[in-house]
Parts: structure tokens; sequence; C-alpha cells
């Protein structure tokens, strides 16, 4: 089951079934134009991020297990991490590492985003086995070839990677479907309130968890919409 809608998400949430895992990718907050393959949309400034993803989770109701992860960029990121950290418990943090974009000339690289978590109940759930799994560089004897990811994940969506769809700032399936398994049951509700390009809601249904999303951007409902009901015919 998956419920989209277009709604501003600094003013409303639109369900009020309690969620049990938030995974959002919401504006960054550079104000500027975002476009790829003919679509495009306006991003928020800074402060307008902050208060955006904020106001947002805030208004989604949530279950006893809930579980909050929430990805962005150096803009903002630090100070939605106090603003929440107020709220919630704050547990820690993934850094996604990806490998697209021009590095600045002007100042430092930042090839990286930052997944902030969050128990956002008192009963939060997580299953370690979820963790993924990355190749171990000093091979030892007895021990596998792999071993449990660190606080870091290297992965990069290329632009001809048959997963993209042609949304602007498309995050991979790869980093989400983890936060799914660890911290969601099959049959729980996981939400996205920046929907996007449907990719959290893509990683829910497939994994059969349900999902209810939201985006100002009528473009992004559209996507999800299509997108979702393609991988829900499919399983």
């Amino acid at each position: 089951m998956f419920d989209i809608t277009q709604a501003d998400s600094r003013r409303e949430w639109v369900d009020n079934r309690p969620v049990d895992l938030v995974w959002t990718d919401p504006p960054f907050g550079t104000g500027k134009l975002q476009s790829q393959g003919g679509l495009s949309y306006q991003d928020y400034e800074v402060k307008q991020a902050i208060d955006a993803v904020v106001r947002a989770i805030d208004l989604i109701p949530k279950s006893s297990k809930c579980v909050l992860a929430v990805l962005m960029d150096y803009r903002a990121v630090h100070h939605v991490c106090v603003e929440l950290a107020d709220r919630y418990e704050f547990l820690g943090e993934i850094v996604w590492s990806f490998g697209l974009g021009r590095p600045r000339q002007s100042w430092w690289p930042v090839k990286h985003n930052t997944i902030l978590t969050f128990a956002a109940g008192p009963d939060a759930r997580f299953d370690p086995s979820a963790n993924p799994r990355v190749e171990r560089l000093a091979p030892k004897p007895g021990y596998p070839s792999d071993k449990s990811a660190g606080s870091v994940w290297d992965k990069t969506l290329s632009n001809t990677d048959p997963e993209r769809v042609g949304f602007p700032n498309q995050k991979p399936l790869a980093i989400i479907e983890p936060f799914i398994e660890a911290h969601t049951e099959i049959g729980d509700l996981v939400a996205d309130p920046f929907c996007g390009s449907g990719s959290v809601g893509h990683a829910a249904i497939s994994l059969g968890r349900n999902f209810v999303g939201q985006d100002l951007f009528i473009e992004a409902v559209r996507t999800t919409r299509q997108r979702l009901s393609e991988v829900d015919g499919s399983i």
C-alpha cells in the first residue's frame, strides 16, 4: 500500500496513521534552481530548509518504535541536528560518500551527505544484520572475506545507472534499504515528507512495507506515483 500527496511539508501532514520509520531527503538550502532531465525546482534558502524539515517531522504521527533518518548536506545538517536533538533521542549518523559532482576550487571539496538518526519512540527497533557488508581489506585466516560496514558508506549512483528516473538529486536505493530493513518489519509504515524522485517509497514497497509520502512539487508527486505504481505491480 502506498499513498502520495501534494502538500506543503512546512504546514501540514496529510495522513494520521502512526509511522514506524521516517526516511527523508529534504531540500538542502542551496537557494538554487535544481534541474535534471527536463525537470526543475527552486530549492529553499538555508533557513527555510531548516524550518521545513523540523516542522514536517514534528507533524508526523509516530509509533512507539519510530526512527528518524534525515539526509542533508553541510549547509543545514548541523542546525537540523541541534533542532531535532531537542525533541528526539539523537543516536548517531551515517556519512554517505559519493563520486559525482565537480570538486570546488574555492574551498575543500564536499563529496558526502550526512544521514542523521534519531529514536522518536521508546521502542525504537534496530536489526544489526541489516548493516551493509563491505570487502575486508586485510584478509585474516578464519574470517569471512567481507565485514559489516562502518559509519561511512561509499555509493555512487552514476548518471547512466538504470535506477535513474530523471529527477534532480535522486538518492540510491542502496543507502535507503538498510534503514528500512533495520528499523521496520514487513507491513510497517515508512514515510517521506519530501518524496522527490520516490526512492524511499520504491525501497519500502520492494521490501514489503507500506509507504506514505508527500511533496510540494507536483512533478515529484507525479514521478513518485508512477514509479511506485510500476514497483507495486511487479511484486
